[in-house]
């Protein structure tokens, strides 16, 4: 199953892989966590300002957030780019499957 990333959901995953809760992360770069929460979902769209300064916060490169866009006509993707994009999925999949073992485990401790 392909998964279709977005804007908001590769800013998504990059927080979350870091560790960093919505709330945290809007006050470093100085938004609120609804708006923060807005962009993740696509419902709002960010501007270069907001993307440097969320890099500078979360300490990546601006570029990491647009690994997942799609570069050039069908077919001519560059192959380097699909790689990484493939390995930050899968990332990502381990992230969220970690974090609900996690959550299971607490839950059957308590």
């Amino acid at each position: 199953m392909r998964i279709k990333v977005t804007l908001g959901n590769a800013i998504k995953v990059v927080r979350t892989a870091s560790g960093i809760k919505q709330r945290a992360l809007a006050e470093k770069v100085g938004v609120t966590a609804n708006y923060l929460s807005l962009v993740e979902n696509g419902k709002r769209e960010p501007s270069i300002s907001f993307l440097n300064r969320l890099a500078r916060a979360l300490g990546i490169p601006v570029g990491v957030f647009f690994l997942w866009q799609e570069t050039g006509t069908q077919g001519s993707t560059d192959a380097g780019l699909s790689k990484i994009r493939e390995l930050l999925l899968r990332l990502e999949a381990m992230y969220v499957s970690a974090k609900a073992t996690g959550t299971r485990r607490r839950r059957s401790v308590a």
